[in-house]
Order: C-alpha cells, then structure tokens, then sequence
C-alpha cells in the first residue's frame, strides 16, 4: 500500500481529460503542494469545467512541498499557488509581496501515527519523532500535541526532518527510522491498515489551501482573479453536493483504487471547506503564532496583514454566492 501511495506524490500534474486550451481564453497557472485535503477542491473545479466554462484556461501544477512553491510564486512561474499558507507570510517578513486573496479550508484534522508498541503519549518520552523540513505544520501540530498533554519537546522527544511527502515519513514509521508522525487524511488511514496505531485525533483552527498570489498580479489582473473566485466557489458547490463524481476525480488523481480511503478523505474534508473562501480570524492567527516559535515579528501582525479581501467583497456584494446556493 504504501509503496503504491509513494508513486502518488511523484508524479508532477495529472488531468482527467486531455483537451486543448480554450482558444482565447485567459492562461492561468496554478499550483498545489500535496494531494491532500486543500487540494482537493482544486481538482474537482478544474476537472468538471467550471473554469474552462467561465474562460479561463487552468493549468494545475504539483509542486511537492512549499519550499518549491514559494519560489515559482515570487519568480512568476505560476500566477497562483494554493497553499503554503505559512510560508507566505515569512516570505513577506522577508520583504516578499505576496497577498492572500482568500482560503479554502479554515481547519484541518491530524493524526500522531505510531508505531504498535507506542500506546499512550507518554511512551512518546525518549522517543524521534518525524517531521517535515523546518518548522512547519507537521512540526507545530506535534509540539501542540506534546505540550497540550504535558510532554515537554524540547526535552522529552527528538525531531528528525524525514522525507520529502508524508508517504515518506509513512514509511519511516514502518521501517522503524522514527517511532510517529501527524498526517492528515487519508493517510492516517492507511497508515492503521499498515499494522500503525492512529494514538491521537486533533482538530486545528488553521488555513488550508490558502489562495496565494503577488500584489502586482491582483492589480494587474483583477477581472480574471474575480473570474477564477467565482469559478472555484462554484467547483466548491459541486463538490460539497456531489460526492460520487467528486470521488471519481479524486481516484484520477491518487491513482489508488482504494475508494474507502477517498471516500474517508471526502468524508473529513467537505464539512470543513470555507464555501465563501473567507478566512476565519483563528485560524489566520494559528498561522501567526506557528510562525512566532521562529520569527517574534509573527505575534505583531495582525489577522488582516497580507490580505486583499476587497475581491472576494465584490462577489459577496454581487449576490452570487447567495444565489449560487439557492439553486
């Protein structure tokens, strides 16, 4: 299962259909980190037409992690990444001018997968546990998880950054490289069909699938950006009322005839999609305070720095979304 699932995070960009680009329409690249659930309402906007239909012509790009996301983003590679939500804004820290233009998901479910013998999160003292590189998401929610339940991180446990996607940290349970690591649906799934023990749910106020651009972009393209809102909240509807057809765009893109765990990954996903692309404070702040562990600028910023919502209070002053769900 899990060598099957590592061929997952390989590949590049899958598309359901092959089908030449809109003759005239308006090029867009997009990209996302992970098939994951912020990805999820990308894949069901984009295979079902809803922005080929609205004349623009997508490209979704995989682009495995964020460390390779940012860069393209700020280079001009891709006009549009969807997530990477924490590194947007230490990228601007930095003096980047990247802008938040709205969110997909305002929550998202992890679970600290162990290996059998682990049975209590107090065996986890003296233990390695994997994360990603650097300080990101995979590495706040663990020290959450520790220190919500009286384990200290920076004593009791050991971090060790493994693998490139979370199939490979998967696998680093397994083959006994760490003892655990969080994961989001489906792979904590998998993982307990692995023989692994699902030892701890958390729910997270945070963004998921954030929709990242440049300030030049937005004041540059406004009209298509509005377009490409539209689209998506309408991929989003689809989505959320649909879940055969949306299952069959995710086994597309997975490549795994698993349907139980796309199905598990629907199933925790679609309750937590933000149908109007609004950030909730909350989760805006849980991104600040993840990045002020590192960089203390992070607690001085405001929920509202590096946002333009003005895009999104446009359509919801037009009444689309309200008359996109009353059909």
């Amino acid at each position: 299962m899990i060598a099957r699932l590592a061929l997952i995070f390989s590949f590049f960009c899958f598309t359901l259909f092959e089908a030449p680009p809109c003759v005239g329409a308006e090029k867009l690249r997009v990209a996302y980190p992970t098939l994951g659930p912020g990805s999820t309402p990308s894949w069901v906007t984009h295979e079902t037409g809803f922005w080929k239909k609205s004349g623009l012509d997508v490209e979704l790009i995989l682009l495995s992690g964020g460390a390779r996301m940012l860069p393209a983003l700020i280079s001009g590679s891709v006009d549009i990444i969807l997530g990477s939500d924490t590194g947007v804004t230490l990228a601007n820290l930095q003096g980047a001018n990247l802008v938040r233009i709205g969110v997909t998901m305002n929550s998202l479910g992890y679970s600290l997968i162990t290996q059998p013998a682990i049975r209590s999160l107090q065996d986890l003292k003296g233990k390695v546990l994997g994360t990603g590189r650097g300080r990101d998401a995979s590495y706040a929610r663990l020290v959450k998880i520790l220190t919500d339940n009286g384990i200290y991180p920076a004593s009791d446990v050991k971090f060790l950054p493994v693998g490139e996607t979370p199939t490979g940290r998967l696998q680093a349970i397994k083959s006994g490289l760490v003892h655990g690591a969080v994961f989001t649906p489906p792979l904590d799934l998998v993982g307990s069909r692995e023989g692994l023990r699902i030892l701890h749910r958390i729910n997270v106020p945070t963004l998921g699938g954030g929709i990242n651009t440049t300030a030049p972009f937005v004041r540059q393209n406004r009209k298509v950006l509005l377009t490409f809102l539209r689209a998506y909240m309408e991929g989003i509807r689809y989505m959320v009322t649909q879940k055969q057809e949306s299952l069959n765009v995710f086994f597309r893109y997975f490549r795994n005839p698993d349907m139980e765990a796309l199905a598990y990954l629907y199933d925790d996903t679609t309750p937590r999609i933000a149908k109007g692309l609004r950030p909730n404070p909350e989760s805006v702040r849980s991104i600040l305070d993840q990045i002020a562990i590192d960089d203390p600028r992070g607690r001085q910023l405001s929920e509202k720095d590096h946002w333009n919502l003005t895009l999104l209070d446009e359509i919801q002053q037009s009444g689309f979304l309200d008359k996109l769900y009353r059909q």
